[in-house]
Formats: C-alpha cells, sequence, structure tokens
C-alpha cells in the first residue's frame, strides 16, 4: 500500500468530501462507484458523509480550497451556499 504523508492525506479527505457532495451521491454509492467494498483508512472524508450537510461544512471546505488556490472548487462549493444547502442535503439522502 502506498503511504503518503499528512499533508496529502489531509488534502484527499477535502477532495473526496468536495468530490461526494458535488456528485449527490450516497455514502455507499459513491464507494461503490470507487470499487470500494469497505471503507478503510485510505478513504477519508474531511466531514461526515453520513449526515446531512451544514453550512459550516460548506464554509469548511470552501476555506480549504481558497487555501490551496483552487478557484474553481470554491466557486461550485459558493453557488451551492448561494442556492440553498437544503438542495444538497436532498440529493445526498
Amino acid at each position: 500500500m502506498k503511504k503518503i504523508d499528512d499533508n496529502k492525506r489531509v488534502n484527499q479527505a477535502f477532495v473526496n468530501s468536495y468530490n461526494i457532495i458535488m456528485s449527490g451521491k450516497t455514502l455507499e454509492n459513491y464507494l461503490e462507484d470507487l470499487e470500494i467494498k469497505f471503507i478503510n483508512l485510505d478513504v477519508i472524508f474531511a466531514h461526515d458523509p453520513t449526515t446531512p450537510l451544514s453550512k459550516f461544512e460548506l464554509l469548511f471546505l470552501l476555506h480549504h480550497f481558497e487555501m490551496e488556490e483552487d478557484y474553481e472548487r470554491c466557486a461550485n462549493l459558493d453557488k451551492i451556499l448561494r442556492n440553498g444547502i437544503k438542495n444538497i442535503s436532498k440529493r445526498n439522502k
């Protein structure tokens, strides 16, 4: 198994959270698409994808991607914040 450093691991958690939020999939469906049959330490998230998404979590993700200067992801997260989180929470059920 490939070992990655802590900073890359944290960034991967944010990317995983972003990807599952933007996909609108449940955790189970998201992991199936990744062809992972169980949760292991290689699949981490910056938020709890089994609970409804909160504004705080979106702001947390937005801040991370601002620090990474990943403005495309920032724009997508900002759009969700402006349009309302309820639409995203319903998609993730």
